[in-house]
């Protein structure tokens, strides 16, 4: 019998560790701790120091991802609430951590690389499936309001990018195998169907991200700079075009007419919701009714009522103002962001209009302290002062951090914690043209858009997610038939 050697079996370790991580990320908080733990502990029993610091020195990721966590520790000394100063460098440490388990023992096969990847796909396909079949059969028993409750086992928003990022990996895992290319392009079509099904905002950015990245990756490659910035200058364009066309045609921002006689009778006899309640989404059940039928052009009277359907009436009691958000996918979801815009007096329960008030306290907070920021602890009470002191509309529940990760480095650091993220983006993303790696420029290309209106990395999902793959694609990726 053939004796197995120990650096094979740390391989297999090695791998075990890599695989837990590809799977958490996906679904689990959990499987992502246990990565963690085991990658560490496997680094220190195999104890090849020496080997471990060559690797870690060389890859500028992970020096600037540590030079960003060192500011974490550094902006205690200027923080009052050490509680939550700690449990943010807690949860920080995994922006070095798991570089340190990838970088250090880097794959150097390809078929190592595309299990990983493989995994990571068949999980996503079959986490995407089940929330799917969930939400359209078994929506009632699980009390969803709308399809963003599609996401079972994890964030919506952070799934969302996953999703869109599993295209560009189903292309490379298909210049392995041109016989399994139908069954990867069917696969595909699948999580272009979820994205745009599943009505996330962040994931139908993240697509436009990784088109955006298909186009320009071979402009940086080839340095044709100045084509790079007519076509950055036509999107910004475009993206403003849209804006405003989300803007234009939409209801006025005056409340409509309730209380008319008759219809809250005529309400109540077809809902056991009360007309003078809530709906679903904590807002003004009459005002929604009152609006739904404005969108369906029936009068605002008993009359109007009665022609609902009773898909209709549910509808008004998840929350849908406009008959539109009914359909689903990408056209309903425009919509609502058309009537979000429309109706800005009030921003509470609409996510986009809570951004536009969290990044005004933000920009007020950083103004107080532009040089050092609010320091590591006092982020979260930073926020909740400044709300009060603007007399903000928001409940206390909707009272959200800044949602722009940029944003949040500056608030807690000052200028200088936003030029060492920007540091660590700038250098996360030259490694992708040097490597020659599209689908970690794609995935860096995501990332730094979600940066702008997300809190990536003050999640646990998302500091993993971000530090997983960018580790894993600052290293060679091996080429196809390299093994």
């Amino acid at each position: 019998m053939k004796r197995i050697s120990s650096s094979l079996i740390h391989y297999y370790v090695h791998m075990f560790i890599l695989c837990l991580f590809v799977v958490g990320i996906v679904c689990s908080k959990f499987l992502m701790s246990m990565g963690i733990l085991f990658g560490l502990l496997h680094l220190i029993i195999e104890g090849r120091y020496k080997e471990y610091f060559t690797n870690l020195k060389n890859n500028r990721f992970f020096v600037a991802a540590l030079i960003f966590y060192a500011l974490h520790l550094i902006g205690m000394f200027w923080s009052d609430d050490i509680t939550y100063g700690m449990n943010d460098i807690k949860s920080k440490a995994t922006l070095v951590a798991v570089p340190l388990i990838i970088i250090s023992k880097p794959l150097v096969l390809r078929k190592s690389y595309k299990l990983l990847i493989g995994l990571f796909i068949l999980t996503l396909l079959t986490t995407s499936i089940i929330n799917y079949i969930v939400f359209h059969f078994y929506g009632t028993e699980f009390n969803f309001t709308d399809a963003r409750d599609m996401s079972l086992f994890n964030s919506h928003i952070r799934y969302a990018v996953m999703v869109v990022f599993a295209i560009p990996l189903l292309y490379d895992l298909s210049l392995d195998n041109k016989r399994l290319r139908i069954v990867f392009l069917l696969i595909a079509v699948w999580f272009l169907f979820y994205t745009f099904s599943s009505q996330v905002l962040t994931g139908i950015i993240s697509f436009s991200a990784m088109i955006l990245a298909f186009v320009i990756y071979p402009l940086l490659l080839h340095r044709k700079y100045l084509s790079l910035t007519f076509f950055l200058l036509s999107g910004i364009s475009i993206c403003s075009l849209v804006f405003i066309g989300l803007k234009s045609n939409v209801t006025s921002e005056g409340l409509p007419t309730v209380n008319i006689e008759g219809v809250q009778e005529a309400w109540e006899k077809r809902s056991k919701l009360s007309y003078d309640g809530k709906d679903q989404r904590n807002q003004d059940l009459k005002y929604t009714l009152a609006r739904f039928l404005l969108s369906k052009k029936y009068p605002n009277s008993p009359v109007g009522v009665t022609r609902l359907s009773n898909q209709e009436i549910l509808a008004v009691e998840k929350g849908m103002a406009h008959f539109a958000e009914m359909k689903g996918g990408l056209l309903g979801r425009i919509e609502g962001l058309r009537y979000q815009l429309s109706h800005m007096s009030d921003p509470n329960g609409h996510s986009l209009l809570q951004r536009f008030e969290a990044w005004k306290v933000g920009f007020s907070i950083f103004k107080q302290a532009p040089y050092i920021g609010v320091g590591t602890g006092d982020l979260k009470n930073a926020f909740a002062q400044e709300y009060i002191a603007l007399d903000t509309k928001l409940s206390k529940k909707n009272q959200i951090r800044a949602h722009n990760t940029f944003l949040t480095s500056a608030i807690t650091f000052g200028v200088f914690g936003l030029l060492l993220l920007l540091y660590l983006v700038y250098t996360s993303g030259r490694i992708q043209i040097q490597n020659q790696n599209l689908s970690g420029f794609i995935f860096w290309t995501i990332i730094l858009v979600t940066f702008f209106f997300e809190d990536t990395l003050e999640t646990q999902t998302g500091i993993t997610m971000f530090a997983f793959f960018i580790a894993l694609f600052s290293l060679p990726i091996p080429r196809p038939s390299m093994d």
